[in-house]
């Protein structure tokens, strides 16, 4: 199986989000993750690989929100980038919150903001890049006609 070549430059990578990422008040979709005692490292805060997973999971939750509301089993949502910023430690036992929104659409791709809660205390923030590719050829594809107004909602 060949690969195909990589992904194009896209331009909705370089910019800060019009509003802040640690502001619990940004978000209105809102994921809930707990710490788990194999998410800690040596020195007993919660490693910094655990916060991506995190992260993952508020993405995530995002796109079958929007997978309920406009099918589109035809395509993939692949990571391009991501940003994290730590900000402060998560320890053992904690609830946490994962607040997600879209930042900006591109044409194949969007921006996603989010924020790691602890109370009401931001721990960590990150920005990433997500593509939508086309499942038998593995390349970029356009966000659909009937997709976009959706995740426009979600900006």
């Amino acid at each position: 199986m060949s690969v195909p070549p990589p992904f194009p430059s896209a331009s909705s990578d370089a910019a800060d989000p019009p509003f802040d990422l640690a502001d619990a008040g940004s978000y209105r979709f809102w994921t809930d993750e707990h710490v788990r005692f194999n998410d800690l490292d040596p020195v007993g805060h919660v490693n910094n690989n655990a916060f991506g997973v995190y992260f993952e999971s508020g993405r995530v939750a995002l796109h079958q929100a929007l997978r309920r509301r406009v099918g589109f089993d035809r395509h993939a949502i692949v990571m391009r980038k991501i940003t994290l910023d730590y900000l402060a430690e998560i320890t053992y036992p904690n609830a946490v919150r994962v607040g997600t929104r879209l930042v900006r659409l591109g044409r194949t791709s969007w921006t996603t903001g989010s924020g790691l809660f602890v109370g009401g205390r931001c721990h960590a923030t990150a920005l990433s890049v997500s593509v939508l590719v086309d499942v038998d050829s593995h390349r970029p594809t356009p966000i659909p006609d009937d997709l976009r107004p959706v995740m426009e909602s979600f900006l």
